[in-house]
């Protein structure tokens, strides 16, 4: 008696059990005729990685030309030389420069010792003009007493005028003579400079990565700089120039991690950050590409420049949330699969769990102020929902333009309970959960039938989808199903 009532007991318990289990979804069903696999909502991390390419380049190479053409008689630094700033590190023929530097030298001497020979002619003026000066005066002296005749008086004053008119040419080749000289000065630092140019020098301090040139060939400078050698400013330190195209630049911004690999090391994985992400687009073959910078430490110099690095930006990511992996919302039930219900709106919502709930919670404000604003959208709600149903079924009731009415009333609430900075900041929140959507899932109702669940998802990063609405931890939902075939 004791064990017949055990077994009604357990009995008892196992149909409870069952009975959980169907209500939760879970339920098995007729493995003879379907082969299915589920996958449970579960808490973790999601992330939207950007797969993207781009060369590995120091960052900063600067490209080391000649300002003077000539012919290379030394380099003295190769491929992978570490040079310093000011650093010789190659010589081109000097000859030509400094003959041209001597004749700008002659020049400038010629020039001073016709300066010199200008100031002598002024002061042999100043000394012929002082002569007739008082030569005039005497001359004014007697013809006051009729010692001399007014034509001896008037020869006196023209040479006076003369002697005037040599001063100011005198002082007039002075001036012109300096002149000449600084130009002949100004001529000798051009020579000396083309000269000193001569010497190539490094501009900075780094590591050689490309000659150009060799001992004996000859440069020409003519309209531009020949590059002679390119040098890395720090290897330890790189960037690497990303090519995102545009539907993937949204979400990506400064300080954003990155991994990358590169066919050199395919077994190690280096990390680097988002610097800059460029406005400036590039087109080719109709596709739209942006440059992404990113800056990545270089450890022991073992990334060279021009590598190719295969990357991959975390774009977005959502911590300790739940998830559930994608293959769920690819599923389809097939057509000689078992029977599905229509999406039901049986399960429990749990509190906070609605959109207007987390609307408000969303908000960086008071308990106080929550709960009023609260109030104001479900009063909202209220109003909304009681029209719609006064109107009934019909094209009259559009939900879309239910939603957008409804959504600017939310809108206008927000903008006269908030301050500017908290409506701001609630607007970019919402623009960043602007991937949700809803899909239609599926679980196990019975031993012959499947549910149809709606789900809001949010970010997703190709394997797990972000769950925001319509599903709890340890839910189960089918992502695949096969149709097993009768043996004959």
């Amino acid at each position: 008696m004791q064990k017949r009532v055990l077994y009604i007991g357990v009995g008892i318990s196992a149909i409870i059990a069952a009975s959980i289990l169907f209500s939760r979804g879970t339920a098995s069903i007729d493995q003879s005729k379907y082969q299915i696999e589920t996958a449970k909502v579960e808490s973790g991390d999601v992330a939207r990685l950007v797969a993207a390419s781009g060369a590995v380049r120091a960052l900063t190479t600067v490209e080391v030309g000649s300002q003077v053409s000539g012919l290379i008689i030394e380099l003295l630094v190769d491929f992978n030389s570490e040079v310093t700033e000011n650093q010789i590190i190659a010589k081109i023929d000097p000859q030509t420069f400094e003959s041209r530097v001597a004749s700008a030298q002659a020049d400038v001497d010629s020039a001073r010792a016709n300066l010199q020979v200008q100031q002598a002619s002024i002061d042999r003026a100043v000394a012929n003009l002082q002569k007739y000066e008082k030569d005039f005066d005497r001359q004014t002296e007697l013809y006051k007493e009729n010692a001399i005749a007014l034509s001896t008086l008037e020869d006196t004053e023209r040479q006076l005028n003369v002697a005037k008119a040599d001063l100011a040419v005198a002082k007039a080749q002075l001036t012109s003579s300096r002149a000449a000289l600084s130009q002949r000065l100004a001529s000798l630092q051009s020579a000396e400079l083309d000269l000193e140019r001569c010497i190539i020098r490094s501009p900075i301090n780094g590591v050689v990565i490309e000659r150009s040139v060799d001992v004996g060939q000859t440069v020409a400078a003519s309209f531009s700089a020949p590059v002679l050698f390119q040098i890395a400013n720090d290897l330890s330190d790189i960037r690497i120039d990303a090519a995102v195209v545009e539907g993937d630049i949204g979400g990506i911004d400064a300080g954003d991690p990155v991994t990358f690999k590169v066919d050199a090391y395919p077994d190690r994985t280096f990390e680097g950050v988002v610097e800059q992400v460029r406005l400036a687009s590039e087109t080719l073959q109709n596709v739209v590409t942006y440059t992404v910078v990113i800056a990545a430490k270089n450890p022991k110099n073992i990334l060279l420049p021009g590598m190719t690095a295969n990357v991959e930006i975390t774009a977005e990511k959502r911590e300790n949330v739940l998830r559930l992996a994608e293959t769920t919302t690819r599923f389809r039930p097939p057509t000689n699969g078992p029977e599905v219900l229509d999406a039901s709106d049986s399960r429990p919502r749990k509190e906070g769990n609605n959109p207007a709930t987390q609307l408000i919670n969303s908000l960086e404000i008071s308990s106080s102020r929550k709960d009023k604003i609260a109030q104001l959208i479900g009063a909202e709600f209220e109003q909304a929902r009681q029209s719609a149903s006064n109107r009934g079924p019909g094209p009259g009731n559009d939900r879309n333009a239910m939603r957008q009415q409804m959504q600017a009333k939310i809108d206008n609430i927000l903008k006269s309970e908030l301050s500017d900075e908290e409506y701001k900041s609630f607007k970019d929140n919402q623009n960043a959960r602007s991937d949700q959507k809803m899909v239609e899932l599926y679980q196990l109702a019975d031993n012959t039938s499947l549910q149809k669940s709606k789900i809001l998802i949010g970010l997703s990063d190709g394997k797990y989808v972000e769950v925001l609405r319509g599903a709890d931890i340890g839910d189960e939902f089918i992502s695949r199903l096969t149709v097993r075939t009768s043996e004959k």
